[in-house]
């Protein structure tokens, strides 16, 4: 018997609710090992460091009446003898805020990569300095009114300012982070600010209001263009800009006329697909004119030795190929065939008239009879014969 050939077992597919999941799953536990990492070996470093900096900033403006002889304390030495042992404690340091900001960027903002690391740094660094300056007017307050004073600051006031703190830092995080209003899609009141084209208008990219008042963006020396151009070496910059450029889309190609965008989409393709590649998918996505749309799929056609270094590279060679399949199936361009003369048709004679014919009826056929055999008289035997003696002969 041969052996039955089996079909390889094909892997079981998780749904994508249950990757969902899984991502959400991920990013918490992410940010709990953040939170719990961070707490454990960063707090009593960042306690001895408060402690440090805000004794060292009251000798700085000439106040001898602090010490920070002990790590995580405070010695307060009162003018009227009295001594005061100010502990930075856990809750006390900034360390809840830094852990929490941390696990926030690396599980919600790290798609930013580099604008989310600077706006993270920028809020820790406000979060640091708030928190300084209020363990700063604590001291200040428990060495001139005393204890009692020191703690109705920190157990009070103080708590509203780190809570403030908190939420400053947060949204200056959010603001380095995220886009200018300049550079987005469009601002809070819905006005397009990247002057997108009316033709690539589309549900689910915005809708276009009309605008009161055309505010001109004023671009002005920024802290990028100063590290871009004095600290990077030129060729980092380089790199980072090409980087930018890829995944930029130039929306002022659907405000040129068609002969115009013809020329820019070969001028962007010249340059290589993956130089420009989310400009041309803008082109493939949202384009409506047939020459423009022709003239893309030459250009990255012409291209073919190029290699694929990326998914949306591969997909410029995809739709250029689906594109030339379609025109090639369906010509729209194609000048329709003029129609073929038609000899003139011949005269056709009428028909003869038909005589109808009458049909005989058909002769009645006699039903023949059928010959049926006697019924027996039992179905246990069947019906005696003649010739057989009779049961009841006496012989």
């Amino acid at each position: 018997m041969a052996d039955a050939v089996l079909a390889p077992r094909v892997p079981r597919r998780l749904r994508a609710t249950s990757r969902r999941q899984l991502a959400v799953s991920a990013d918490l536990l992410l940010a709990g090992a953040i939170c719990l990492v961070g707490y454990r070996y960063g707090t009593q470093w960042l306690q001895v460091q408060e402690a440090s900096w805000v004794v060292g900033l009251l000798h700085l403006f000439g106040v001898d009446s602090v010490s920070g002889v002990l790590p995580t304390r405070i010695l307060i030495f009162r003018p009227d003898g009295e001594l005061l042992n100010a502990v930075v404690t856990a809750s006390c340091s900034s360390i809840l805020s830094v852990v929490g900001l941390t696990a926030l960027t690396a599980s919600v903002l790290r798609s930013r990569r580099w604008h989310a690391v600077a706006g993270l740094a920028v809020a820790i660094v406000a979060v640091l300095i708030a928190n300084h300056v209020r363990l700063l007017l604590s001291t200040v307050i428990g060495l001139q009114w005393g204890g009692g004073s020191l703690v109705l600051f920190h157990d009070w006031v103080g708590t509203l300012w780190n809570l403030a703190a908190t939420l400053g830092g947060f949204l200056l995080m959010v603001c380095v982070t995220l886009p200018s209003r300049v550079r987005a899609e469009q601002d809070v009141a819905g006005r397009h600010t990247a002057r997108r084209p009316n033709s690539w208008a589309r549900p689910g990219l915005g809708y276009r209001l009309p605008e009161a008042e055309q505010v001109t963006p004023v671009q002005g020396r920024n802290l990028a263009g100063l590290v871009h151009r004095f600290v990077l070496p030129r060729r980092v910059s380089r790199w980072l800009g090409a980087r930018r450029e890829t995944a930029r889309i130039d929306y002022r190609i659907g405000h040129l006329p068609v002969e115009g965008r013809v020329e820019r989409v070969g001028a962007l393709a010249a340059d290589g697909l993956g130089a420009h590649t989310a400009s041309l998918l803008a082109v493939a996505t949202y384009e409506q004119d047939v020459t423009v749309l022709d003239a893309l799929a030459d250009a990255i056609a012409a291209r073919q030795w190029e290699p694929v270094t990326n998914d949306r590279v591969s997909s410029l060679r995809l739709w250029a190929r689906g594109w030339m399949l379609s025109r090639a199936l369906h010509p729209a361009d194609a000048p329709d065939p003029a129609p073929a003369a038609v000899p003139p048709a011949a005269p056709v004679p009428a028909p003869a008239p038909v005589v109808p014919t009458r049909v005989p009826a058909p002769v009645p056929v006699p039903p023949v009879a059928r010959r049926t055999a006697p019924a027996p008289r039992s179905f246990s035997r069947p019906a005696p014969s003649p010739s057989a003696p009779d049961a009841e002969d006496p012989r």
